[in-house]
């Protein structure tokens, strides 16, 4: 095919000697629109690493975002360690890590502390309060491994203010590295407060933000949703639709239709199959998964999901929103499509899909966040 469009370059080359002012106007689109479709069969291979986080922590509550979409949370203040795939939070170019945290306060008991008047948890700068955040590109080929640390921060008790913490129970060498072959950061930190947080129960916490960027190098195609989706705002209208977004979805699951779940969510599974599966497509990347292809109706394995009704309250004014993209993108929490296993109930899968809307009043599905 590249060749094929190179030929086609090359002879519309040959056309503008003849036509003149006219041709060449319209080779040079021609030329460019190849290119173009050049760029883009480029960025649409597979790449050959995987991208993660590795997240420590002790003495606050957080929530991890890649560009203000939800990775994952923890609701306790207890020292803490997770690494998480991220590539499908990706893009080429310039991103955005943000730390949302709360660092509540405990007696002497461990017990967290509330304002007897407002009846919320109390925080304040902590003496034992640390966070260390790294990212990872592994070669699924190689298994080379390349890291650069983002955040590493706790309070300076003196000045209450967040500063640098290179050396921690994490990093006890204190290493620092910046910049690898794919992976590039400035190491700078910025903080927002008050930030509201929001957890996979719906509850909610005060908290403060911190923000870093990072720049990955590998050609990781931006997300589907970037160009169509447009600022959303928390009315009673955006309320409305929304739970109607997801009353649409849930019917798709409810009539076993796997045509138009894939439909409704192939960009997505798309561009998740690109990143992490190789390069399969919805169909293909849903059917590998060992719950997915139940969920969406390609498969009925033994032990067989059952949809449960959709967990929604009864006035939407009621619902715990979740605002992402920088605005743009919302969900409902707790997660309100979920199914449990017939023979055991207490066993639960969910379906935490994330809507934005169109500048023509669409709603679709933009991700599954944690």
């Amino acid at each position: 095919m590249n060749q094929e469009m190179v030929a086609m370059a090359k002879l519309f080359g040959q056309e503008k000697r003849v036509r003149g002012f006219v041709s060449k106007r319209k080779v040079g689109l021609a030329v460019f629109l190849c290119i173009l479709m050049l760029q883009e069969l480029a960025m649409a291979q597979p790449i050959e690493r995987e991208y993660w986080v590795n997240i420590h922590s002790q003495g606050a509550a957080w929530v991890l975002r890649i560009n203000d979409l939800n990775v994952r949370s923890h609701n306790s203040t207890v020292q803490h360690s997770i690494s998480y795939p991220i590539s499908t939070n990706l893009k080429e170019g310039q991103n955005r890590l943000s730390f949302i945290f709360a660092p509540l306060l405990e007696d002497q008991a461990g017990y967290l502390i509330k304002d007897n008047e407002t009846g919320e948890y109390i925080q304040a700068p902590k003496e034992d309060f640390w966070v260390d955040v790294s990212i990872e590109a592994i070669n699924t080929r190689t298994h080379e491994k390349e890291r650069i640390n983002t955040l590493q921060l706790r309070y300076d008790m003196d000045s209450k203010e967040l500063v640098d913490a290179h050396q921690n129970p994490a990093n006890v060498n204190g290493e620092v590295v910046h910049q690898t072959e794919h992976l590039r950061t400035r190491g700078e930190f910025q903080l927002s407060s008050p930030y509201r947080m929001v957890f996979g129960n719906g509850q909610s916490l005060e908290a403060e933000r911190v923000d870093m960027s990072f720049r990955v190098l590998d050609p990781i195609p931006n997300f589907h949703w970037v160009e169509d989706a447009t600022p959303l705002e928390d009315t009673p209208r955006l309320r409305h639709e929304l739970r109607q977004a997801y009353q649409n979805v849930y019917r798709l699951f409810e009539e076993g239709d796997s045509d138009a779940i894939l439909r409704e969510g192939e960009a997505m599974w798309d561009r998740a199959g690109l990143l992490v599966a190789g390069g399969k497509n919805a169909r293909e990347y849903i059917s590998s998964l060992p719950v997915g292809s139940q969920l969406v109706g390609l498969s009925n394995e033994p032990g067989e999901l059952e949809l449960l009704p959709l967990m929604l309250s009864d006035d939407s004014a009621e619902d715990s929103l979740e605002f992402m993209g920088d605005g743009r993108l919302v969900r409902i929490l707790p997660t309100p499509i979920r199914w449990s296993y017939s023979e055991d109930s207490d066993r639960s899968h969910k379906l935490p899909v994330v809507f934005y809307r169109t500048a023509s009043g669409e709603w679709r599905l933009a991700t599954v966040a944690s």
